[in-house]
């Protein structure tokens, strides 16, 4: 207990001498400390001597008052603030609070509720979760058909199955659509919750790891069609969506009786936690805008202590590196569910084994994860476990699990005859994953990163697991392209927060989780993304080009004015991220070898070594020579990633190979002392200075050969090589899962030729003529004459502003090939429910968008983020802000000038008709016949407030107002103005 830097933390934060820096107050009360004859700050772990020090303080202030030096520092020292500080008004009170929340256990939520989410929660207005307790009741109020509540019955125990029904049954699947609904706003894993949920946070009741088909199970048992519903996970959450104030959103049954035992020090009694968690925050003074939300404020709390209570296990690891995990997954793919076994026990034994068989009552599975050199490859899914011979008779599991696969009815037979079973597992699913860290894990207790066969308990899991295979087959074919469109564009009318989503959406695809973060940390993350060339983001405008987007022919800058301009074919941005996403399948693939591919890789690594040897050797000041076929040699004069120079002589002209032309020669010409003729030899694949070509070829060849390449150092490629090695990717590579997604967002995406820029591409972007698909497609590019196709990890985003262009006006080939996605204005953020002249913000939204939609249609609807402050801006500010900067602009753009139909939308508080006087105001002296038609026509102005003293009146109730910003709004909103 660190009592003087605990106080100090304490009195910095009260008003008392805040005109102090916090440096003057350190340094005061180290000097006072200094006068006394005792240390203040020493107070014994049970409190018993805090009465004695402030007794000795109190004295020795008396005493020290005929110091002459004590007293020369008080005057110096702010009005006597050291004395003060340490006194009774301070000291002495943190003293006696210190001493209080000792006793009663209390906790310094501070910088709790400091936090983004907490303070979200306690000043929402609404129920918190207000949108899933609508989708919960509506399903409690279900009315279902008989020939549907059958079903549901018959495959509560068979989600695949039900599913599959659903595909082929619209009542069926509207049903089961809304219980995705309901489990999106109860589980942060719930299937496809980016798009049932439809809170802009995501916003969930818990981290609950309940597989869905159980939440399914549940949702039917619900309704009383079966049996009651054990308690659990999912009942917790229904209660809690029925009831908020009477229950929590603490959903596991497990860290409820943990927090029970270890925060609340009782007994966990299921029917008094709630009650219990009340209670004990009951000294906080803790308050919510809405009363609903307060049970969910106290259950996110304890989360954010969870180091307090929280030590249990959730799972298991295991170390096994001996590769039977793949065959294992291939051949499950036929099962319903299978046998792994494990020759040892977990460590904790009982203690251990306990915790998971509560887990499985609790949520019915835990994870086993597979560790191999530091890393975890693979995640079994377990749903039950046996240690002998009599727990494996009583379960019965082939008679109640499907078709199992590996299955011994005999315990003994769980060998391999070096090794036998001492646990055996039933598991749902065994999954390959992207690899993580054993770092990113914890342990439970003090147990270790398990070794040889061991099994250690975790306590904690990595939220975000990718899984790249599974046994699972219908998981595997929808793994990730039902999720996310490969080809999406989002629609809307202008500033409904299009280009916003492409973030949030982009960030999804590649496997980043969001929840939690801030606008601020995901656009930070995006930026990182866009930097390491995984997320790309361009705008489509009319100048945009085949050229820009494909490949084009382009100058290259000469190195001098004397040099000419040369032209080469360059990659454009869609092309150059097509070569990185192709690219990645290879390095998922463990070999790294494929057809056509390995010749490439060893040269790259072959070269790469050679030049670094060179640039040694060149460093040192040593002559670098080649030799040529005739024995004529060469020097190096340099030697790069890209090419090598040569020269005979300091008189002779430098001759330079890139790396791209000594690479097509290796591939192609595995012996170059067979060769008997190098320029025919060489002609058929290059052009250029062919004996110099053969020199550094040869070269290279033989320094490898002398030199062992470290196995170390892994090759970090280029993009030049990434572009050399894909022509030779075998098309069955592209039919595995890739190490990376790629997304690329096309903002405007209507407002360039989608013809001219795609050109023949936009046949090959369709899902099936993606590259390892059935229907795959390549095509010869016409400036590079390569065969190139489109990955299936690449993703492309649009956005479109509906008030340019409508949908239907769009390309027919265009629609065909893109699903959309329609982003309207809002009218439910919170953002929008402030209040200005009367009106809620996104009612006057509201009005304007209807009479919007009269006249013209809902694509020219104004966006909800024109009417949303940003932060430290007040609402009026925003409004006048926005009414003259955007929506007034947008509205003369709609109606092309027509101030009549403006006036309809705005009201006559913005829009004026002008005086016109014929004798004062006529025209100049001319003989035009039409002149007199245009002396009845209506001239209007819109009226600026932010001017300062506006001169505008208008005629209410048999006098004349003053206009302000405020009465507009009102006339507008159609009320009456004083």
């Amino acid at each position: 207990m660190n009592v003087k830097q605990d106080f100090l933390k304490w009195f910095l934060k009260r008003n008392t001498y805040k005109a102090l820096p916090e440096s003057s107050i350190v340094k005061f009360v180290e000097k006072y400390v200094e006068f006394l004859n005792f240390d203040p700050f020493e107070v014994s772990d049970d409190f018993s001597n805090i009465e004695i020090i402030k007794k000795n303080i109190s004295d020795q202030s008396e005493e020290l008052k005929n110091n002459p030096e004590y007293v020369d520092f008080q005057k110096k020292s702010s009005s006597s603030a050291p004395a003060a500080i340490l006194g009774k008004n301070n000291y002495s009170v943190f003293l006696e609070e210190l001493k209080n929340q000792s006793n009663k256990g209390m906790l310094d939520l501070s910088a709790i509720l400091n936090q983004p989410e907490i303070q979200s929660i306690i000043n929402e207005p609404e129920f918190y979760f207000q949108k899933g307790q609508d989708a919960f009741i509506k399903w409690n109020g279900y009315t279902l058909s008989d020939s549907i509540k059958e079903k549901l019955e018959e495959l509560s125990d068979d989600y695949e199955k039900l599913q599959e029904e659903a595909s082929t049954n619209p009542e069926l699947r509207k049903v089961l659509d809304l219980f995705f609904e309901i489990i999106s706003y109860c589980d942060s894993n719930a299937k496809d919750k980016h798009f049932y949920n439809q809170y802009e946070d995501k916003r969930t009741l818990a981290f609950a790891f309940v597989r869905m088909n159980i939440w399914v199970k549940r949702l039917i048992q619900w309704k009383k069609m079966l049996f009651g519903i054990p308690n659990g996970s999912p009942l917790n959450a229904f209660d809690y969506l029925l009831l908020p104030e009477k229950n929590a959103t603490i959903l596991s049954e497990n860290h409820r009786q943990l927090l029970s035992e270890n925060l609340f020090k009782k007994q966990y009694i299921k029917k008094d936690f709630v009650e219990d968690l009340i209670f004990f925050f009951k000294d906080y003074n803790l308050q919510t805008t809405n009363s609903q939300n307060y049970t969910h404020l106290l259950s996110r709390i304890v989360y954010f202590i969870e180091d307090k209570w929280k030590e249990e296990v959730v799972g298991l690891m295991a170390s096994d590196g001996t590769g039977w995990q793949d065959t294992f997954i291939q051949n499950m793919k036929e099962y319903d569910t299978a046998i792994i076994w494990n020759s040892k026990r977990p460590s904790g034994t009982d203690e251990t084994l306990n915790s998971l068989k509560t887990i499985i009552k609790d949520s019915e599975s835990f994870n086993l994860y597979y560790n191999i050199g530091g890393k975890v490859y693979y995640k079994a899914t377990v749903i039950d476990f046996v240690e002998n011979q009599k727990e494996l008779d009583s379960k019965k599991w082939n008679t109640k699990f499907g078709k199992l696969y590996d299955y011994q009815s005999n315990f003994v037979d769980y060998t391999d005859n070096i090794k036998s079973a001492n646990i055996v597992f039933l598991v749902k699913t065994l999954e390959k994953i992207e690899p993580i860290s054993v770092k990113e894990f914890k342990f439970y207790k003090n147990y270790k990163v398990p070794v040889q066969d061991n099994l250690s308990p975790i306590k904690f899991e990595p939220e975000n697991v990718n899984v790249t295979e599974s046994s699972d087959e219908i998981k595997q074919e929808n793994m990730a392209d039902t999720k996310h469109p490969l080809n999406q564009i989002l629609f809307g009318p202008p500033g409904t927060g299009k280009t916003y989503n492409t973030i949030n959406k982009a960030l999804e695809i590649i496997g980043e989780n969001t929840t939690g973060l801030t606008r601020k940390q995901i656009k930070d993350l995006f930026d990182a993304k866009m930097n390491e060339g995984q997320i790309v983001f361009t705008t489509f405008h009319q100048s945009m080009s085949y050229e820009d987007f494909i490949e084009g022919i382009k100058p290259n800058e000469p190195e001098s004015v004397k040099d000419p301009v040369h032209y080469t074919v360059n990659d454009g941005i869609f092309k150059s991220l097509c070569i990185n996403a192709a690219f990645s399948f290879l390095e998922s693939t463990n070999s790294k070898i494929a057809y056509g591919t390995k010749s490439f890789l060893n040269f790259t690594d072959q070269y790469n070594n050679y030049i670094d040897w060179v640039n040694e050797e060149l460093l040192k000041g040593n002559v670098v020579k080649v030799m040529t076929k005739t024995d004529i040699e060469y020097l190096i004069i340099e030697a790069s990633d890209k090419k090598i120079v040569v020269q005979k002589d300091n008189m002779s002209p430098e001759k330079e190979v890139s790396k791209n032309k000594l690479s097509k020669v290796s591939q192609s010409i595995p012996e170059l002392n067979e060769i008997d003729n190098i320029h025919r030899e060489f002609r058929q694949y290059i052009g250029g200075n062919i004996t110099v070509t053969w020199a550094l070829l040869n070269a290279i060849r033989k320094h490898n050969n002398k030199v062992e390449v470290s196995k170390e150092k892994e090759t970090q490629y280029t993009y030049e090589d990434k572009k050399e090695i894909t022509p030779y990717l075998n098309p069955e590579i592209f039919k595995n899962n890739p190490s990376n997604r790629y997304v690329i967002i096309i903002d405007e995406i209507n407002r360039g030729n989608i013809s001219q820029i795609f050109g023949e591409l936009i046949t090959l972007i369709e899902e099936d003529k993606r590259l390892g698909k059935d229907e795959a497609l390549e095509v010869t590019l016409p400036y590079s004459k390569e065969k190139f196709g489109v990955p299936a990890n690449l993703y492309i985003i649009g956005t479109m502003n509906t008030a340019d262009r409508s949908v239907e006006a769009l390309d027919t080939a265009l629609r065909r090939r893109f699903s959309f996605e329609e982003i309207p204005p809002r009218y439910d953020l919170p953002e929008l429910n402030y209040e200005f002249a009367g009106f809620k913000g996104f009612e006057i939204l509201q009005t304007l968008n209807k009479r919007i939609e009269k006249l013209l249609d809902k694509d020219h609807q104004i966006g909800h983020s024109y009417f949303m402050p940003g932060k430290d801006e007040k609402s009026e500010e925003k409004l006048l802000t926005s009414f003259y900067k955007n929506i007034i602009p947008l509205l003369q753009e709609y109606f092309f000038g027509d101030f009549g139909k403006i006036g309809l939308v705005l009201g006559k508080g913005f829009v004026k008709i002008n005086d016109w006087d014929k004798n004062s105001d006529s025209f100049a002296d001319f003989d035009y016949q039409s002149a007199s038609e245009f002396d009845d026509r209506e001239v209007f102005k819109i009226i600026d407030y932010r001017q300062k003293n506006v001169d505008y009146s208008i005629q209410a109730k048999d006098k004349l107002v003053k206009m302000d910003f405020q009465k507009a709004i009102k006339l507008l909103m159609n009320q009456p103005i004083e």
